[in-house]
């Protein structure tokens, strides 16, 4: 992959919360819908000029939300394991908001390798998932996930 890119500029573009508003701001100005939502679509520039980069962190975020799914349908949480999915993925874009410098390190390492995005939706690779799930989110996050799945089942 040619990464013209800088990882950590790509990082904080996709998921920025001033760069999400400055997309919503286009689309406010435009009066149409440049997929400022999960695909951050044609409102950052920046990541036009590598759409290589674009398109391994869209696949790595959707790839995490699915490994978080299954990881929490393993936990057989019953009825909390809708808020917990929803707590979890909500603190898991804050830790790729603002990853600490080990998961920042761990996002360039796995965006640098070819092997894990290929034609598939969904990085198949659930070792490397769970591992970078372990170190984007800390331990007080999977204790905050814990008890929102606690307090909704009563």
């Amino acid at each position: 992959m040619n990464n013209n890119q800088n990882v950590a500029a790509a990082i904080d573009l996709l998921f920025n919360p001033a760069s999400l508003q400055v997309a919503i701001q286009i689309e406010d100005e435009t009066d149409c819908d440049v997929t400022a939502g999960l695909d951050w679509g044609l409102a950052i520039p920046a990541l036009l000029q590598n759409p290589g980069m674009f398109a391994r962190m869209t696949q790595l975020r959707v790839s995490l939300n699915r490994e978080l799914r299954l990881l929490l349908k393993e936990w057989n949480l019953g009825i909390g394991e809708k808020t917990a999915l929803e707590v979890a993925q909500k603190r898991l874009i804050q830790r790729l908001q603002l990853p600490e410098p080990a998961a920042l390190s761990a996002l360039q390492e796995i965006l640098k390798q070819d092997e894990l995005y290929n034609v598939e939706e969904f990085i198949s690779n659930r070792y490397v998932l769970k591992s970078l799930l372990t170190i984007l989110l800390l331990d007080s996050d999977w204790e905050k996930i814990a008890v929102a799945a606690a307090n909704s089942v009563r």
